[in-house]
């Protein structure tokens, strides 16, 4: 495509495809994006085993982003979701229930509830607890590793027991449920995905630090 100038504009580049996120945000085409189609219809082609969508529009300078974020009116959050690939209708119900699937007045609502988890002074106790947590999970898995004569490797316990226990601090969960809370999160990430049915929730673990932030 050729401006009145003579200068060239760049296609529209796909920013849909998720395999273009396996290296990192593809910050170039995001850009390109910016500078030269701050609206663009994005196609939603077959991939991963997903079927075809109807596609969408890309919004990316931030002025016009703000503009559609304070415009629940016209540009709802709950009507259809927020997820790039629509929701089946029957699964609507259930995920208009999170907070990002919410317009105003209840997503400020429960925004300004969650707010009081992320004071500066909150967030610095919690980002030394999470750092205290890793270290002893990682010295766990080291002391596993060497009784067995092997090298360390990740496991999903510990990376599940990680993600579930900084959640559980801010939450305010008691050590019983954690389980449960992490049977519910899987729920909600891989509710359409077949290969990612959660397990039923197993028996409480004791948790690898107190269960609230001091």
């Amino acid at each position: 495509m050729s401006t009145r100038r003579g200068t060239t504009t760049p296609p529209v580049p796909d920013v849909f495809d998720p395999r273009l996120y396996a290296a990192g945000v593809p910050h170039e085409r995001y850009r390109v994006l910016r500078d030269h189609h701050p609206v663009a219809w994005q196609e939603e082609p077959g991939v991963l085993g997903w079927p075809a969508g109807p596609g969408f529009w890309a919004v990316t300078r931030h002025a016009d982003v703000v503009r559609v974020l304070k415009d629940a009116a016209t540009f709802s959050s709950h009507l259809g979701a927020t997820q790039i690939r629509d929701p089946d209708p029957a699964d609507l119900p259930f995920i208009r229930r999170m907070m990002l699937n919410q317009d105003p007045p209840t997503h400020g609502r429960l925004r300004r509830l969650v707010s009081r988890a992320f004071t500066p002074k909150r967030v610095a106790r919690f980002e030394a607890r999470a750092r205290e947590r890793a270290r002893a999970l990682l010295a766990a898995g080291e002391e596993r590793a060497r009784g067995r004569g092997r090298h360390l490797r990740r496991r999903r316990a510990d990376t599940d027991d990680y993600a579930l226990l900084n959640l559980a601090d801010l939450l305010g969960v008691p050590p019983d449920d954690r389980g449960l809370l992490l049977h519910w999160t899987r729920r909600v990430i891989g509710y359409r995905t077949p290969t990612r049915r959660p397990r039923p929730p197993e028996p409480p673990r004791r948790p690898a630090g107190p269960a609230k932030l001091p």
